[in-house]
């Protein structure tokens, strides 16, 4: 009888002791859509190198999954895995956002040529309005638009050319490489600026993505500090943004 109250009393501290430690922080696992030379499927790319200068030098190594930006979204909100990178911020709910940016946005708007007769911003913008699902301009437009979201930048090209959508709206680097695909030709569309945004991680809404985003934002704020982070953006041909 002695002996086996003992040994409950045993396995009662080892699952109190278990309880209490905190869960091994030996892996970060990110979730992206592929944006060339930003976050390639091959692991290079400016962002991969440098969330493995944030994390591998405490002794967390990165995994990353490449998937749709919306499934990006809803991973994290789901908690299906720790942080999903290119975000704005507070973009979306169910989510920790960081205090530090590390890239900054700018947003370019397509239409065909005379659909506007003299560009004055956001203000502009009238009719069918598409961008890439899962993408939340209207949380950053001060413009009550009507949206449509597509699948693919060629789908969506292809609607402006045939005046199903007024505007497209992208970000420039995305945009540009889908223009040099040819699927829109460039004397009959327009392009403007309409939008600067900085560019975040959001992370699980948990006690391990509180910890992994302070470590992110502790170690961002000494990276900038020593001046580590400037070759990389110089090696990717990024404007430095701090």
């Amino acid at each position: 009888m002695k002996k086996g109250l003992a040994i409950m009393l045993l396995v009662f501290m080892m699952l109190t002791a278990a309880h209490g430690q905190e869960p091994a922080m030996d892996k970060i696992h990110f979730v992206s859509e592929s944006w060339d030379g930003i976050t390639n499927e091959d692991g290079t790319g400016f962002c991969w190198e440098l969330y493995r200068k944030v994390y591998e030098p405490v002794g967390i190594e990165m995994a990353f999954e490449i998937v749709p930006y919306a499934r990006s979204v809803r991973m994290v909100q789901d908690k299906q895995a720790d942080a999903a990178a290119g975000v704005y911020k507070d973009e979306f709910d169910k989510a920790l956002f960081s205090d530090w940016h590390y890239l900054s946005d700018i947003v370019l708007v397509v239409f065909k040529k005379g659909k506007v007769d003299k560009w004055n911003g956001e203000e502009s913008l009238d009719g069918n309005i598409g961008w890439m699902r899962g993408y939340a301009f209207d949380e950053y437009l001060k413009k009550d638009v009507k949206f449509y979201e597509t699948d693919t930048r060629e789908t969506a090209l292809k609607m402006l050319a045939k005046d199903r959508l007024d505007f497209f709206i992208d970000t420039e680097a995305e945009l540009e490489a889908a223009l040099k695909e040819g699927t829109a030709n460039a004397d009959d569309i327009q392009i403007e600026t309409l939008l600067k945004l900085n560019v975040y991680l959001a992370f699980a809404e948990t006690d391990r993505g509180r910890r992994l985003m302070g470590i992110y934002d502790d170690r961002m704020a000494e990276l900038t500090a020593s001046g580590e982070l400037k070759p990389l953006y110089e090696k990717w041909g990024l404007t430095y943004p701090f």
